[in-house]
């Protein structure tokens, strides 16, 4: 080993013992999950779907001390992340957020997550894609799927900064692990709020057990559809989805099942040229008819939007012949609610 390798290897095992007394493991009743702290106060960030059915919440510190959380400081359900605070402030040292500055394809990351019983664990992972939801969110998809357990651990660059959270999720049916980055942890410590009790994990609970029904169609689906046609659709969809998802998410579920609907008549009247893409939107709008909810039709429409962008991103990357810039450009996933 040169000396160089010996001294990035030594500055990564600082980084990792200085994350790792910032560390919390979270007992769920019946599961775990990794939190940091992040303040003084004893805030401590960790993923909203690893808690959001807890109705205990036991934080064991690195020197093996337990502590009962009972207090939710804030929430962000678009991004799936929780703020909680330890009962005892000042219990372990703040880990704090490194610089806004996305990480790029390529680079390479640590992921620390607390275990029970045992040390904290280190993975090295990359970047795979950086993946543009919308102006509301862009995230990390990584090289490798992450242990459930893993959601809430930090996630760590080569210079030791905290460049966001972990989280292990579901995209199409597919596991991935994924980092929210520190970007959009940092506000929920601007103005936190009155604390609040583990009942307001309720709510996000509730929405949490919703099962997505994403139809998995074959490639031949797109058969006979010219590449401007199918580069249309996506446009489409996607901006559908970059509009409904926000309004949804601001309880507008009425106006967000309106436009997926207006998305997918425009896209039957016009696309006559991709009867594949007709009938799978007609599939979802019969669908709709037998859905009394507003809530349940507009996620149903979501599910039709999002098994025909993956079937797209499938149809690109069987495409040799694309143009380079389109080739590495990942399909759009469903990571979040």
């Amino acid at each position: 080993m040169s000396d160089d390798d010996q001294a990035h290897k030594a500055r990564t095992d600082e980084a990792l013992r200085r994350a790792g007394a910032s560390l919390v493991l979270l007992e769920l009743g019946g599961h775990t999950a990794t939190g940091f702290v992040l303040t003084t106060e004893g805030h401590v960030v960790t993923s909203l779907h690893a808690v959001a059915s807890a109705r205990t919440i036991t934080a064991v510190l690195p020197d093996g001390l337990r502590t009962q959380v009972v207090q939710v400081a804030a929430v962000d359900e678009r991004r799936d992340l929780a703020l909680l605070r330890l009962s005892v402030p000042d219990l372990v040292p703040a880990l704090p957020l490194g610089p806004a500055t996305l990480p790029t394809e390529g680079e390479s990351l640590q992921v620390l997550h607390a275990r029970p019983g045992r040390g904290p664990e280190a993975r090295a992972l990359e970047v795979r894609a950086v993946q543009v939801l919308g102006d509301w969110l862009t995230l990390l998809e990584l090289s490798r799927t992450l242990p459930e357990d893993a959601s809430g651990a930090p996630v760590l660059d080569a210079r030791g900064q905290v460049v966001g959270l972990a989280t292990a999720a579901l995209a199409n049916g597919r596991a991935l692990g994924l980092v929210i980055p520190a970007r959009y942890i940092a506000p929920l410590l601007v103005s936190p709020g009155p604390p609040r009790p583990l009942s307001a994990l309720d709510a996000p609970r509730q929405r949490a057990t919703r099962v997505r029904h994403v139809p998995q169609h074959p490639v031949n689906l797109l058969e006979g559809c010219a590449t401007p046609s199918v580069e249309s659709v996506a446009a489409l969809l996607g901006h559908a989805i970059n509009v409904g998802a926000p309004a949804y998410n601001r309880g507008d579920v009425e106006g967000c099942y309106r436009l997926y609907a207006h998305t997918a008549e425009q896209l039957i009247d016009e696309r006559n040229d991709c009867p594949g893409v007709q009938r799978a939107l007609r599939d979802g709008l019969l669908r709709c008819e037998a859905l009394r909810d507003a809530e349940d039709r507009a996620w149903a429409l979501r599910d039709t939007f999002d098994g025909l962008m993956d079937v797209i991103g499938r149809w690109r990357h069987a495409r040799p012949s694309q143009p380079p810039s389109l080739a590495r450009r990942p399909p759009p996933k469903t990571y979040l609610n």
